[in-house]
């Protein structure tokens, strides 16, 4: 760290003696001419003058330098810190060359866990050893092993990206040069206290997560200093594993067996547990943590805020800077190709089983020289990353994205926890991913489309052609006749800066806000969301080209305050310094209240013309409705709806057709093959189709073993071959065992349905044979023979129009063989009305029933006339009908041969018997003519 001080101070040195050299010339001489005219004598400007002008310009110089030195330089701290697992002793940065800065007491290469090396390496991160004596935190530690991307050929360089990210990475790569796989270290910058032991004022702790890339970079380039100084905060940056050694993951099927894969996380995690148990020694509060992270590192964030392995209370806040897990290269979806790549490429065999056997992988990469892991060349498809989180089971769960939608909306998960979310982006997020030349020239639609489709083709699975379309068609302007290629440009920087960035955070935003409002009737959290439009006068990037992706860094971190630090910028105007500490102050707010707008400073030099614009800006909090965020630039003002009608394409129409596409896969439509040829695209791209193998086995994402994968090449010999064949048979497995369970479940339903209709059939048939008996239970004696009746009575019916006329019924009297043949309006359909009526009981007869035997000798075809007489009325054969008793007992007409009813007893030597009626028996006409076809439903019968 004092070597990157000296550093500065010398660039400081270079600067004054550029910027100030004309002022300080200009003050000299000034003072000599001054002098002249004082003295009254003619001096020689050539010979005398010039020497007192530089003399007395170098005494100035070195009174800034000192006065720079003194300010910067540290001094040794007096104060040691007994931590649980040893003695610290920091240093004290002054910052007195800066107005409004205070002290800050800092501790550089703290260990906060054993370093992973040899037996530990790919192995979760453990406690660290304790220390004897008193440990000097005044050096930063090693960063972890990487890969750098490759500068020193700055042609090659520029082909890849503009040339303001190869200036950025000029600057930042020398702090990378010290890697060592011990490298788990963690530095804190906190205000400087004098009291008295263990009486130190807590201040808010914010943690930052470095971003860049999952491959390289470290928390070692970002001075918490003037972060520390001027907020009041605890500030922490930390170092953690990286790439291969970071994210390794072999594993085939996770939600099988889990096994920790993502030991950078696991770091992260472990730092926070250092931090909870020891950050209160150096005046932070641990109930008061906030992450705080960028690009790649925001996305590491969002992992742990869902991840079931994070304890209730490791931290409270979270701020998110371009960057989510919802991101297209947040989560790595086929890591086992990668790490069987690997493999291939260091020597390491493939286990023949590696669903059983995948970790004789690692135990093989764990003994490789750390040398031979960096040369490997593992290429991911581009927008995409190689070693990245991915889902192990532990940390990232294989449901993880419905984890995210259900713990954002406030659903009881595996990891439930609840936090505060501030979340930002810039204007052109991707600019860093375009060449020097698209950067500087534009582009025509033919490079645009390459670029879309390559990260469409990589991206998404189904309905890509569609897909593809709808973005051009969305990012182009319409009203231009001829499309300038600045404008291509333009628009291709902000599809796949809103693709890759914005529409993932603002879909975070979305889900986080609504948990918030299912959580109204309580303290629920906030969301707060910012769009940052400023550029740097004297920065990377050409003015109007829109904020790249981390030039908000510097004025998080307070780098005008001091001019820039580090591989910050120089040369800061005053509206910029201004800018600086409007957002410092923002983030300090949310940091302590969780509301950006809480205890804003107050101090004279706050209240000014520049900072006044700040002051009375009330920023509102966000949520999927309206959409409010912070404007951050020169102009700040609140705006709503960010690039509404473009994020609407990536936030529903593309994930309506993508889940379209899914529902189309069995028709074989909508397949990656139908999005053109090898050279329609400007990148690398993801096999055709993908590969068997994947962290989340599902049937789209799965073939059998005889399909072409990995390139289309198959060899039954080739590991990868048995690395499918494990695959598949695990997703035959499971399919197998799931057939097998829905062909149970139907039977079982049919099993139900049988004995529920058996039963029902069961019920009629008891209830049936109980009415049988019920009318069969009443009988009465005539003289010589008698009659059965039912009690329900003997309905007559109409043949012509099926109505019924008339039922034979019991006698209210229940004497002993009387009988009442009465009409039946009150129950029955009466008759049609276009007959003619006789009154009831008007017509008082007695009648006789006759059962006749013909000359057949079958009894099954007995001919039977039922005759009843009306002996007093006109019509003397009102009722006249043929029917027909077979040997079963079946009463059938005649005339009709149609089935009347059952006789349940019939004897032969009775079916002769003649029978009269008795004579106080009441008959009801209610017929108009004998031509009126009728029948008996019930009966009498004959025994």
């Amino acid at each position: 760290m004092i070597k990157s001080r000296i550093k500065y101070l010398l660039y400081s040195t270079n600067k004054l003696s550029i910027e100030r050299f004309i002022k300080l010339l200009l003050l000299s001489l000034h003072n000599g001419r001054r002098i002249s005219r004082d003295t009254g004598k003619e001096i020689d400007w050539r010979r005398k003058r010039w020497k007192f002008n530089w003399i007395l310009f170098v005494l100035i110089l070195l009174q800034e330098i000192n006065a720079t030195l003194s300010g910067m330089l540290p001094i040794k701290s007096t104060r040691i810190v007994e931590t649980r697992y040893g003695k610290l002793q920091g240093m004290i940065y002054p910052m007195d060359h800066v107005k409004h800065l205070k002290p800050v007491e800092v501790f550089l290469g703290v260990p906060y866990a054993t370093p992973p090396v040899r037996s530990n390496r790919f192995s979760p991160t453990r406690t660290p050893s304790p220390w004897e004596g008193v440990r000097m935190a005044d050096k930063m530690g090693p960063v972890c092993p990487q890969k750098l991307p490759g500068i020193k050929n700055e042609t090659a360089a520029l082909e890849k990206m503009p040339k303001g990210r190869l200036e950025y990475l000029k600057r930042l790569l020398p702090f990378l040069t010290n890697q060592s796989e011990d490298c788990l270290y963690l530095n804190i910058f906190a205000p400087a206290q004098v009291s008295a032991k263990g009486h130190l004022t807590k201040h808010p702790v914010l943690v930052f997560i470095h971003g860049e890339s999952y491959d390289w970079n470290s928390g070692n380039p970002y001075d918490g200093s003037v972060l520390a100084s001027y907020a009041d905060l605890v500030v922490v940056t930390l170092n953690y594993r990286l790439g291969i050694l970071g994210f390794l993951n072999a594993n085939v099927a996770p939600h099988l067996k889990a096994r920790v894969a993502n030991y950078g996380l696991m770091d992260q995690i472990a730092a926070l547990h250092w931090i909870q148990q020891n950050i209160g020694l150096f005046g932070g509060d641990p109930q008061n943590v906030t992450l705080l992270g960028h690009g790649t590192g925001a996305a590491c964030i969002h992992f742990l805020m869902i991840s079931p392995t994070v304890m209730p209370g490791l931290f409270h806040r979270s701020i998110l800077l371009s960057g989510s897990a919802l991101s297209s290269w947040a989560l790595v979806e086929d890591p086992v190709s990668f790490a069987t790549k690997l493999a291939r490429q260091v020597n390491c065999s493939l286990p023949e089983d590696l669903l059983k056997e995948h970790e004789k992988i690692v135990d093989c990469l764990r003994d490789v020289p750390l040398a031979d892991l960096q040369k490997a060349d593992v290429v991911a498809p581009t927008y995409l990353s190689t070693f990245g989180p991915s889902v192990d089971g532990v940390v990232i769960k294989t449901d993880f994205q419905k984890d995210i939608e259900a713990s954002m909306l406030g659903i009881p998960t595996t990891g439930t926890n609840r936090y505060d979310l501030l979340f930002g982006v810039v204007t052109s997020e991707a600019l860093f991913k375009f060449s020097a030349a698209d950067v500087s020239n534009g582009f025509e639609g033919e490079r645009r489309d390459k670029i879309i489709r390559t990260y469409v083709r990589n991206a998404y699975t189904y309905h890509l052609s569609e897909i593809f379309y709808t973005v051009v068609n969305e990012y182009t302007d319409w009203e231009r006749t001829v499309m300038h290629p600045i404008n291509t440009r333009d628009a291709a920087i902000a599809a796949l800066g809103d693709a890759q960035f914005v529409a993932p955070l603002i879909r975070t935003g979305d889900l986080l806000s609504s948990r918030g409002a299912v959580n109204s009737g309580g303290p629920g959290t906030k969301t707060w969301f910012y769009v940052f439009d400023y550029q740097t006068k004297d920065g990377d990037y050409p003015q109007r080209m829109g904020t790249a992706h981390g030039e908000e860094l510097p004025y998080v971190f307070g780098a005008p305050l001091i001019d820039g630090f580090n591989h910050f910028p120089r040369n800061y105007t005053k509206s910029e310094v201004t800018l600086s500490e409007a957002v410092i102050i923002y983030i300090s707010n949310f940091v302590r209240t969780g509301n950006p707008n809480d205890h804003q400073r107050t101090d004279g030099n706050w209240n000014t013309r520049e900072r006044s614009r700040f002051r009375n800006i009330v920023w509102d909090e966000y949520d999927s409705v309206h959409q409010k965020y912070l404007e951050m630039g020169m102009k700040p003002r609140m705006k709503n709806h960010f690039r509404a009608h473009q994020l609407s394409v990536w936030l529903r129409l593309i994930p309506e057709l993508h889940r379209a596409g899914m529902e189309d896969v069995l028709a074989n439509t909508g397949r990656r093959h139908h999005h053109g040829g090898n050279d329609s695209f400007g990148g690398q791209t993801v096999t055709t189709p993908e590969t068997l193998i994947t962290t989340c086995v599902s049937v789209i994402n799965s073939y059998p073993s005889g399909s072409h994968h990995l390139g289309g090449h198959q060899n039954n010999s080739d590991p990868l071959a048995n690395l499918e064949a494990a695959g598949y048979a695990a997703y035959s497995t499971a399919l197998s065992v799931t057939i097998a369970i829905g062909c149970s479940l139907l039977i079982l339903n049919v099993l139900i349905f049988a004995g529920v209709y058996y039963q029902r059939d069961k019920t009629r048939l008891e209830v049936k044979n109980l009415q049988q008996t019920q009318r069969g239970s009443v009988n009465y004696d005539v003289k010589p023979g008698h009659y059965d009746i039912a009690s329900g009575g003997s309905i007559i019916v109409d043949l012509e129009r099926d109505t019924a006329d008339m039922i034979l019924c019991q006698s209210q009297q229940r004497d002993r063989g009387n009988i009442l043949l009465c009409q039946t309006q009150s129950r029955f359909s009466a008759a049609p009305s276009s007959l003619p009526r006789a009154s009831p009981n008007s017509c008082p007869a007695s009648g006789t029933m006759t059962a006749t035997k013909k000359s057949t000798p079958d009894i099954s075809r007995n001919n039977i006339d039922l005759v009843i007489r009306n002996q007093d009325c006109r019509n003397p054969d009102i009722l006249k009908n043929n029917v027909t008793i077979n040997s079963a007992g079946i009463i059938m007409d005649h005339g009709k041969k149609t089935e009347i009813n059952h006789l349940p007893t019939l004897k032969s030597s009775n079916i002769s018997h003649t029978a009269t009626l008795p004579k106080n028996m009441t008959f009801c006409n209610n017929v108009a003519s004998t031509n009126d076809k009728v029948r008996m439903i019930s009966y009498f019968y004959i025994t």
